[in-house]
C-alpha cells in the first residue's frame, strides 16, 4: 500500500515562491553591483585625467622657462603668453594657457611687468600662471580644470 502525501504538494508551491523570492533577490543585488562598478569607473577616469592635468601644469611651467631663456628680450619685449593644446594632434584633450608676468626684468614691457615689486632679491623674478583645462573631446560629466602658479628666477 502507497500512501499520499498531501505535504509534499503544498511544498512544491512554496518551493515556487521561494525560487522567485531569491531570483528577485539575486536581480536587485547584481543591479546595485553594476551600478556601483559603472560608477567607479567614472571616478577612476577623472581622478586619472585630473592627475594628468596636474603633471601636464608641471611641465608648462619647465616649458616656459625654456621658451622665455631663449627669448630675445634685447628689443624691450618679452614673452607674456603661451597658448597650446595637448596632444598637439586632431583631437586635443587639454588647452593649455601660460601667462608670464615678469619682476625686475630692465628690457621688458607690457602689461605683464611688474615695476613697483623690484628689488635687489626679485630682480629676474618671473610669476607663471598655468592653466590646464580639459578640452571638449574628453567627454567627461564633470570638468576637468587646474590652475598652477609658480614664482621662478631666472
Amino acid at each position: 500500500m502507497q500512501r499520499k502525501s498531501r505535504i509534499l504538494k503544498t511544498r512544491n508551491g512554496f518551493a515556487m515562491i521561494m525560487a522567485i523570492f531569491f531570483m528577485v533577490l539575486i536581480t536587485t543585488l547584481l543591479t546595485y553591483m553594476l551600478a556601483a562598478t559603472s560608477e567607479t569607473a567614472e571616478r577612476t577616469t577623472n581622478v586619472y585625467l585630473n592627475e594628468q592635468a596636474q603633471l601636464l601644469a608641471k611641465s608648462a611651467v619647465e616649458y616656459a622657462l625654456l621658451r622665455v631663456s631663449g627669448f630675445d628680450r634685447t628689443g624691450g619685449a618679452c614673452l607674456q603668453n603661451i597658448t597650446m593644446t595637448y596632444p598637439e594632434i586632431a583631437n586635443p584633450m587639454f588647452d593649455i594657457n601660460i601667462d608670464i608676468n615678469y619682476h625686475g626684468f630692465a628690457g621688458c614691457t607690457g602689461h605683464g611687468t611688474v615695476a613697483a615689486l623690484v628689488t635687489a632679491e626679485s630682480t629676474g623674478t618671473m610669476l607663471i600662471d598655468v592653466y590646464v583645462k580639459g578640452n571638449s573631446n574628453l567627454n567627461v560629466n564633470e570638468p576637468i580644470s587646474y590652475h598652477r602658479r609658480t614664482l621662478q628666477k631666472l
